[in-house]
């Protein structure tokens, strides 16, 4: 079947609205009467077009799907931003895989610059569509939040401001493997540096900050494939995978 996600559900209707009224309608061509998956509030729900309006599609609800898509655990992704288009593939494969929150960050030795408050919003906003597309496509209950764009002390504050459990891939790490990372909390965050990698002090600021820095197996890689490895080792280590 399927499937829209919906801002609301009151009094067991719903409403398709916008972009997903115009591909229910027009490009499905989806009948009065057809079932289909909806989604609010991080639940799936089964329901059935009951008619089509102007500008939305009114639906009814019949039941509450059982299907579970979540994982079990909160996945938040630091990704200091890479350049050109990575960020927008870093984002679709980890919202497949199953994280929960992307965090841009601008690091020591990220070279993309964003000084005007304009075109960190423009990146945002196309940063937040390819996540809620990868979302819709994937299947998820939630659609990830990309931002906002912290600087490196920003980031450091906001792991410090929670008890998670935070995983830093490192290339001049060696010993400490994250397939041996015990996984004892139900939230993980998981920071990557950018493509030169993060400055010696940036590490010992994570390490004051409780990170555990690991070491993802002796090939090195790239900014863009290191969070989507430490994110599928999280998800497979807790069963999420």
């Amino acid at each position: 079947m399927n499937r829209f996600f919906v801002d609301e559900i009151n009094d067991g209707k719903a409403r398709i609205k916008d972009g997903d009224f115009k591909h229910c309608k027009s490009v499905l061509r989806l009948q009065e009467g057809a079932e289909i998956y909806l989604v609010f509030d991080g639940k799936e729900y089964i329901g059935q077009i009951a008619s089509y309006e102007t500008n939305s599609a009114l639906c009814d609800i019949i039941k509450e799907s059982e299907q579970t898509r979540e994982a079990g655990i909160d996945v938040s992704l630091y990704q200091c931003i890479p350049k050109s288009s990575k960020m927008e593939t870093i984002i679709q494969k980890n919202v497949e895989i199953g994280v929960k929150r992307i965090v841009p960050v601008i690091s020591h030795r990220t070279v993309v610059k964003i000084s005007e408050q304009s075109k960190e919003e423009k990146k945002l906003s196309r940063w937040n569509k390819i996540s809620e597309e990868a979302a819709k496509q994937s299947m998820r209950n939630v659609i990830p939040k990309v931002g906002p764009i912290f600087t490196f002390k920003q980031m450091i504050d906001d792991l410090k401001a929670f008890d998670r459990l935070i995983i830093v891939p490192y290339e001049n790490e060696f010993g400490n493997s994250l397939k041996n990372i015990h996984i004892d909390r139900s939230d993980v965050c998981i920071v990557i540096g950018p493509e030169g990698g993060f400055e010696p002090y940036e590490i010992a600021e994570l390490k004051l900050a409780g990170a555990h820095v690991v070491t993802l197996g002796p090939r090195i890689l790239r900014t863009e494939t290191a969070g989507m490895v430490a994110s599928a080792i999280c998800m497979y280590k807790t069963n999420n995978i």
